[in-house]
């Protein structure tokens, strides 16, 4: 009998070590903040050699599941003013599991806070190459001229929502459809798990479009069996593109692909500038150019526009492109296309997120400037340009 003791002590002093060995907690968000719109939350669990799955719900729904650290997602709760429960459930390689969970406040009607928190994707360049050594301190916000508290700083790769939006217009035909096809290919191959993307096809018309998908093989099963046709209408789609990505949460990214410039959209660049404006998606634009061309600005004209209206509209482009924290890669060349698609998701993975409260928000709907700087020495700061104050 006393054997029998022994054993049954030393199992349950094994299982009870085992137990222990596994932590799970929530990092953000905390249990005293309130949480409206987009949250981030960040799960720790140790050791993370030990982890097989994180689980996460909030408010008794399944929106993530991680197999490698980090961690970490954007959730939107809505906009409701109620409690929130967080709910991790971490299972180790060997089937233990440990739980944690986190439940936020309402907010009651005699707090004042400011919950309009701005997050901002930056990148930082110097010397050909992107600076990933920075820390907190050496960033500075002004929002209206104004400089503000930072209240979160993550670096490192942070998942993505994307749009692959690629031109198909019949000036496309032949190697450069499949070039470029390619290229989309490569940005696909290479996103992660919590990743996703759809796939926009283009010409005059909309010729083909996915739902927002991790499955990599459908993806890239979109971008098979595409044939070139009719002519270009960049507004139109991108618009399109922005306006999809407005029912997705965390960072938002279009890609568009392009050898030329808009012919046939009937919506104005201005109307799209608006909408990329209020999205915060980034923006990128992959711009295959005929070396022989002398302008910068093509000089033609279309069935809604002249020659001044249309350089107005490629000047549009550029500026909403600019604004969204994105930039304009020029590709003289087919063998380019590839680099420049992966160049762009290199780039994604190694951006800061920097999130503060406006110190003076108005909430009148108004068009707030934002900028961000570094201090010290001179580097090239990439973010978007600012935000309607709603």
């Amino acid at each position: 009998m006393r054997n029998s003791s022994i054993v049954l002590f030393l199992v349950m002093a094994a299982l009870a070590s085992q137990a222990a060995g596994l932590e799970v907690w929530i990092e953000r968000p905390r249990p005293s903040e309130f949480v409206f719109g987009q949250v981030e939350v960040v799960i720790r669990a140790a050791p993370e050699e030990e982890v097989a799955t994180v689980q996460l719900m909030v408010d008794g729904r399944q929106v993530a599941l991680f197999d490698r650290p980090p961690f970490r997602i954007a959730v939107d709760v809505g906009q409701e003013n109620t409690e929130h429960e967080f709910k991790v459930l971490v299972r180790s390689v060997t089937g233990d599991e440990e739980s944690a969970a986190v439940v936020t406040p309402v907010l009651q009607i005699d707090e004042i806070v400011d919950l309009g928190l701005q997050q901002l994707y930056v990148t930082v360049s110097g010397g050909g190459r992107r600076v990933l050594n920075l820390d907190r301190a050496a960033f500075r916000i002004q929002d209206e001229g104004k400089r503000q508290e930072i209240v979160t700083f993550e670096r490192g790769d942070i998942p993505l929502t994307a749009t692959l939006l690629l031109d198909c217009s019949l000036s496309m035909k032949g190697d450069r459809l499949a070039a470029a096809l390619q290229g989309a290919n490569e940005f696909v191959a290479g996103m992660k798990p919590l990743d996703q993307a759809m796939v926009l096809l283009f010409s005059d018309r909309l010729l083909r479009v996915t739902e927002f998908s991790e499955d990599r093989e459908l993806l890239s099963q979109a971008l098979t069996d595409v044939g070139a046709a009719g002519g270009t209408s960049i507004n139109d789609h991108l618009f399109l593109a922005l306006s999809r990505l407005e029912a997705v949460q965390g960072r938002r990214v279009v890609v568009l692909f392009s050898d030329g410039s808009d012919v046939h959209s009937v919506l104005p660049m201005e109307g799209v500038l608006q909408k990329a404006r209020s999205s915060q998606a980034l923006i990128f634009w992959i711009q295959l150019r005929d070396p022989e061309e002398d302008s910068e600005v093509p000089e033609y004209t279309s069935s809604w526009r002249n020659v001044e209206a249309n350089r107005r509209e490629f000047k549009d482009l550029r500026e909403a492109i600019q604004e969204s924290g994105g930039r304009i890669e020029v590709v003289d060349n087919l063998e380019g296309l590839e680099e420049a698609f992966a160049g762009i998701l290199a780039e994604l993975r190694e951006q800061y997120v920097l999130g503060y409260y406006p110190s003076d928000a108005e909430h009148d709907g108004g068009w707030r400037s934002v900028r961000v700087k570094v201090n010290g020495a001179a580097l090239n700061v990439r973010t978007r340009g600012g935000y309607f104050d709603y």
